[in-house]
């Protein structure tokens, strides 16, 4: 393990403006993947058929034993893999940027977990100021459109 260094999962719910992140000490990808999918499907309820999850194309997202795994243990959850060399397209990038940007440059941090709390905060402070942000816009225009 390298000091001072995490690996952060993410996924963006644009339907909702959401973010869930984990951070993992260990490096260990197929498990921390599969170990966050599991995460990520259990925060939605049965009522979601489907759950599409956006990925780049490195080896781990497209190993054998990720595929099977999904494939028995979470049928709902879907991979949709990006063309190569284009993160772009990816709508969580942004919000890495600005987490980047906005919480972990310039700063000094004694340990993992000051860096994992970090992201938990940030993570957090961006669905409570951003959701309400989409909630207001919509009931504006809403208002505005039918009055």
């Amino acid at each position: 393990m390298t000091r001072g260094l995490l690996n952060v999962f993410g996924v963006y719910d644009y339907i909702i403006n959401r973010m869930f992140t984990h951070c993992y000490k260990q490096k260990n990808g197929k498990q921390q993947l599969l170990d966050f999918i599991r995460r990520v499907d259990s925060i939605y309820d049965s009522n979601v058929k489907r759950i599409f999850l956006v990925l780049d194309n490195i080896s781990i997202h497209k190993s054998k034993k990720v595929i099977e795994f999904i494939s028995l243990h979470h049928q709902r959850v879907k991979l949709v893999f990006l063309p190569t060399k284009s993160p772009e397209l990816n709508l969580i990038e942004i919000r890495w940027i600005w987490l980047q940007r906005s919480a972990i440059n310039n700063n000094t941090f004694e340990n993992e977990h000051e860096i994992g709390k970090l992201v938990s905060d940030w993570t957090k402070y961006y669905n409570e100021t951003h959701i309400k942000t989409i909630t207001d816009t919509l009931h504006n225009e809403l208002y505005y459109a039918f009055t």
